[in-house]
């Protein structure tokens, strides 16, 4: 967002092409790779998260890419284009193998995404997983579900082979779209206390276990309001809210990040896809007796519809009626009402109380009864 110079103007030293060697904290100081040492009375952990690499046979050929920052995303722009790749082969039909499936295809590269799973985007129910296949194929992009990559070889017809466990599939590259491990080896090697998910166990005021040391990001836990404990949830607006509450706490105000529901979504061609909360598995997980139900609805009033579909998914506790989660599925309105859902998770909202909210009304966003009120008040129903 600013170049290192751009952050000198306002008293921000950046050094980049440089590494943490060790962090002495009985000195206070963090010794750097170019041999200097930079004393400090507060240390702040960003160190984020790395992208998970298979281990398997040929993961470190040429052409097989990870992508989890800026780096290795023009890296792998730039192989694309040297290379006039025609082929690729995405190992992870996650948000980031998805998401990828279209930028291959609006370059004309026949792609393909497998996943060890049966269906994508786990996290979304079945009924939703079918959708995203459909509009996979309606882009001809082919999913392989349940498929295990054994090894990478170098190929004849084309740069590289994945070996899998159906059989072979050429590519001129392959990308592993697999998710994150947390990067905490710092601040293990200063005695930072870890929480139960591997990650810096943190507090409201982004605080570790050393009163010197806050930690941010991708590194570290955060607060779920639903179910009441830390967890790990490695998003960017999260990082940025957390960094900006360190900030304000480090500057001398008093900050507080009350935590997060869980609100997601990614794009998937002409698919909005988004979700908030727990699925009914979390929900039985963390101590509730989930209910569910699922409203194919539309995302504009009946009279201005050409046809679009919205799959609505709402997740309840049955004993209380409470509101626990809810997924979307659709070519439009899927994450404004998964923004509204998200407002309601986070003031603990029922489902009757949802059934009747005040939501801004137009036929060309929706029905005088939205599909938020028609799907709490069906699941309700369900709860008697």
């Amino acid at each position: 967002m600013r170049t290192p110079e751009e952050f000198k103007k306002t008293g921000v030293d950046v050094k980049i092409k440089t590494s943490v060697e060790a962090i002495n904290p009985d000195q206070g100081s963090v010794h750097l790779s170019d041999g200097s040492v930079l004393p400090y009375d507060i240390l702040v952990m960003a160190t984020g998260a790395d992208a998970i690499r298979l281990d398997i046979p040929g993961a470190d050929i040429e052409g097989v890419f990870v992508l989890r920052d800026l780096t290795q995303a023009l890296r792998l722009k730039s192989y694309v284009i040297e290379k006039s790749c025609r082929k690729a082969v995405i190992v992870g039909a996650g948000y980031i193998g998805l998401e990828m499936c279209e930028a291959f295809r609006n370059l004309g590269i026949e792609t393909q995404v497998l996943d060890i799973l049966p269906r994508p985007a786990l996290r979304w129910d079945p009924e939703f997983a079918k959708l995203m296949v459909e509009e996979l194929e309606r882009n001809q992009v082919a999913f392989l579900p349940s498929t295990k990559p054994l090894a990478i070889e170098k190929g004849k017809d084309f740069a590289l082979k994945l070996i899998t466990d159906k059989g072979d599939l050429d590519a001129d590259i392959i990308l592993m779209g697999l998710g994150t491990k947390r990067n905490t080896k710092l601040a293990e090697s200063i005695g930072v206390q870890m929480g139960e998910s591997g990650a810096i166990k943190v507090d409201f005021f982004q605080r570790t276990s050393r009163d010197e040391v806050y930690a941010v990001g991708d590194c570290c836990e955060v607060f779920h309001r639903v179910i009441g404990k830390w967890v790990y949830y490695p998003l960017g607006d999260i990082a940025n809210k957390q960094g900006r509450t360190a900030g304000q706490n480090i500057g001398g105000a008093v900050a507080k990040f009350a935590g997060i529901v869980g609100a997601q979504s990614f794009k998937l061609f002409n698919l909005e896809v988004a979700a908030t909360g727990l699925t009914e598995e979390e929900a039985e997980k963390y101590g509730f007796q989930p209910v569910s139900a699922i409203l194919w609805g539309l995302p504009v009033g009946r009279p201005m519809s050409r046809g679009e579909k919205l799959g609505l998914k709402l997740v309840a506790d049955k004993p209380t009626g409470r509101l626990l989660g809810a997924q979307a599925v659709g070519e439009m309105g899927a994450v404004s009402r998964i923004n509204s859902l998200s407002i309601a998770l986070w003031s603990g909202l029922t489902l009757e109380e949802i059934g009747y909210l005040d939501l801004a009304y137009a036929p060309v966003f929706g029905g005088a009864w939205d599909a938020i009120h028609i799907a709490a008040q069906g699941l309700m129903r369900k709860l008697t």
